[in-house]
């Protein structure tokens, strides 16, 4: 029995696939194709090249590489489809289509990048960049350190600057209620939106959707401690975009619903 799982976000689609599979010869225009055996083989036809993946062999496509594949049962393949500069100058450093990838540490970045997207709340496109972006710094760094992890580099390491620390924070508290932008984000603090989320997180302690997501929390005790507002009117007036959205976070985040911290 064929089981497939598939996760498709604007820069980046994650597909896990078991058993017996076939699908028609196709391209990715501007994206990359990242393909896994984790578990048996598939035959793969490349440009009309027919090519057989163990496990743990990879393949790397470029846009527009013409392809399709074949699987029999007791087989599992992972496919990353990347729309992102950075995993092209990846691959172009050391251009060979096949790669090795180690299988559980391919099984283990897949399995906690579909847990980072499933967990978002409502899709709010800043969590969705942000995870997005880290994403795809996993998948960049798993290229270019020959399909294994690696140490995190030293300049990951370095925290933001204090003055430029301070200007994003600035700007996020002067903004919170609205939706961001994580590249806005990363140019306050002259960084590229991958090392700014890493940075961001070494400094703060959180990532910055997650420190939106306190400010939101605080300013909502605020108006309920403060002001006769109903909890649905204070929902969208700290940002979110339902209130639906806006118990779960505040449950999370408090561990009593918004009526009873009120009523405290």
């Amino acid at each position: 029995m064929q089981m497939q799982m598939q996760i498709i976000l604007p820069e980046l689609e994650l597909h896990k696939i078991e058993n017996e599979f076939y699908n028609s010869p196709h391209s990715h225009d501007n994206r990359y194709q990242i393909t896994v055996p984790v578990k048996g083989s598939c035959d793969f036809n490349y440009e009309n090249r027919d090519m057989a993946l163990g496990t743990g062999e990879g393949l790397i496509l470029s846009p527009a590489d013409r392809h399709s594949f074949h699987m029999g049962s007791d087989s599992s393949i992972i496919i990353v489809i990347a729309k992102d500069d950075r995993i092209g100058r990846a691959f172009e450093s050391t251009p060979a289509k096949l790669r090795p990838f180690d299988p559980a540490d391919m099984l283990g970045y897949f399995h906690r990048w579909a847990s980072n997207i499933l967990a978002l709340e409502h899709m709010d496109p800043l969590a969705v960049q942000e995870t997005q972006s880290l994403a795809l710094e996993d998948l960049q760094s798993m290229l270019t350190a020959g399909g294994h992890r690696r140490e995190e580099p030293a300049a990951l390491a370095e925290r933001l600057s204090d003055r430029n620390a301070l200007q994003v924070l600035d700007y996020i508290r002067a903004h919170y209620t609205e939706q961001l932008d994580i590249d806005q984000l990363a140019a306050i603090a002259l960084q590229s939106r991958y090392h700014f989320i890493r940075s961001f997180k070494l400094a703060v302690g959180v990532t910055p959707y997650q420190y939106v997501l306190q400010l939101r929390v605080e300013e909502a005790k605020r108006q309920l401690r403060m002001s006769e507002h109903t909890v649905t009117d204070i929902s969208y007036n700290v940002g979110f975009s339902s209130p639906s959205q806006f118990y779960r976070v505040f449950m999370k985040f408090s561990g009593v619903t918004p009526e009873s911290y009120r009523g405290m």
